[in-house]
C-alpha cells in the first residue's frame, strides 16, 4: 500500500500512516481504482516489495472496490502519529493560533503544495479540514488527515487539487499560541514585538507532560530578548514565533513543540529532554529598539563634537 500510495519520484519515506484497515481503505490511490494496483507502483520500490505487501495492496484495492459498490464514499480522518496525551486545556482548541508544517497529497500519491501555515482556529481562513484536523491537537505531534472534498476545496477545483478530490495531508503541529490577557483596544504597530525589536518578558516554562506537572526549565521576571537574531538558539526562535505581534502588558500561553523549543538535543542542562514539548507562560514588560537608539547616541556625540560645542574635551 505505501509503495503504491506515494507514487513515483516521492520522498516520503518519514510518512506513519497507520496501515490499519479502515485506513488501508481510505488511502488506496487511483491507480487501484482502476485495478492496476501491482503495475501503478515504481519499478524500483516494487522489486524490493515482499509478497506480503504485495497481497495486502491487491486485499486493500479489492475492498475498496466493494465499498465504491455499495455507494460508500471518503470520511474525513486525523489521526496523532505518536499521540502525546497533553492534558485537555493544552490542546488546540478555537481562538488558538495554531503554527503548523505541511504536505498535501494527492490519491495518485502526487504532491500538490507543502510548506509552513499560521491560522487562527475558528476564523475560517483556511480550509475546514485544516481547523477540524488541528482542534484538538497537541503541540509537537505529526497529525496525518484524510480530508474529503466538502473539508477540502468541494467541487471546485483548486490550482493544482482537481474539483471534487479527497486529499491527504502530513502534517506537524509546531505550535499552539493562545492569548490569556488580551490588551484592551490593542496598541499600534509600533509598539508590537516584532523582529529587530528588544522585547523584555516575565517568563516562566515547564516541560509539558500528561499530568501538568513537568520540570520547570525557566523563570525570569525580566528576560530581554532581541527578535530577528538569525542566530539565536531554537527556544528564542520559538518565542519569537508565539509573541510577534503582542503588545506591552498582553500575556501570553504558548504550547511549543520540540522544534521550536530545544530539538532533538534538549536542553544543556538536562532540564529538557530530547524530544519534549514545553508550556510557557510569558508576560509582555517592554518592547523596544535598544540599537537605533545607542547609535543616535555615539551620532549625537560626535556631532557635537564636531561642532566644537563639548566643553573640556581633549586629545
Amino acid at each position: 500500500l505505501y509503495i503504491c500510495f506515494f507514487g513515483k519520484g516521492t520522498n516520503l519515506n518519514f510518512l506513519l500512516f497507520k496501515a490499519n484497515w479502515f485506513r488501508l481503505l481510505q488511502l488506496i490511490p487511483d491507480c487501484c481504482r482502476r485495478k492496476t494496483s501491482v503495475g501503478c507502483c515504481p519499478p524500483t520500490l516494487k522489486q524490493r516489495s515482499d509478497m506480503f505487501a504485495r497481497a495486502v495492496l491487491m486485499i486493500s484495492c479489492s475492498m475498496l472496490t466493494a465499498r465504491e459498490a455499495a455507494g460508500q464514499t471518503a470520511e474525513f480522518q486525523s489521526e496523532a502519529e505518536p499521540a502525546l496525551n497533553c492534558p485537555d486545556s493544552y490542546r488546540a482548541r478555537k481562538g488558538d493560533k495554531v503554527i503548523m508544517e505541511y504536505i498535501g497529497l494527492l490519491a495518485n500519491g502526487t504532491e500538490f503544495d507543502r510548506g509552513q501555515s499560521e491560522f487562527t482556529i475558528g476564523e475560517n481562513k483556511v480550509i475546514p479540514g485544516w481547523e477540524k484536523g488541528m482542534t484538538g491537537g497537541c503541540a509537537g505531534e505529526r497529525i496525518n488527515m484524510v480530508v474529503p472534498p466538502e473539508f477540502g476545496y468541494g467541487d471546485s477545483p483548486s490550482d493544482k487539487v482537481p474539483a471534487g478530490s479527497t486529499i491527504y495531508f502530513i502534517t506537524q503541529l509546531q505550535a499552539v499560541i493562545r492569548t490569556t490577557k488580551p490588551v484592551a483596544g490593542g496598541c499600534n504597530e509600533g509598539q508590537k514585538a516584532r523582529p529587530n525589536i528588544d522585547v523584555t518578558m516575565d517568563i516562566e516554562g515547564r516541560v509539558i507532560t500528561p499530568s501538568a506537572d513537568g520540570q520547570k526549565f525557566v523563570d525570569k521576571p525580566s528576560l530581554e530578548v532581541r527578535f530577528g537574531n538569525p542566530k539565536a538558539i531554537r527556544f528564542v526562535r520559538g518565542l519569537e514565533a508565539g509573541l510577534t505581534g503582542a503588545c506591552p502588558e498582553e500575556e501570553r500561553l504558548l504550547f511549543l513543540g520540540p522544534d521550536l523549543a530545544y530539538g532533538a538535543a534538549g536542553k544543556s542542562d538536562g532540564k529538557v529532554k530530547a524530544g519534549q514539548s514545553v508550556r510557557v507562560e510569558v508576560r509582555i514588560v517592554r518592547v523596544r529598539d535598544k540599537k537605533p537608539a545607542d547609535q543616535g547616541l555615539v551620532l549625537d556625540f560626535l556631532a557635537t563634537i564636531s561642532e566644537g560645542k563639548l566643553k573640556n574635551f581633549s586629545g
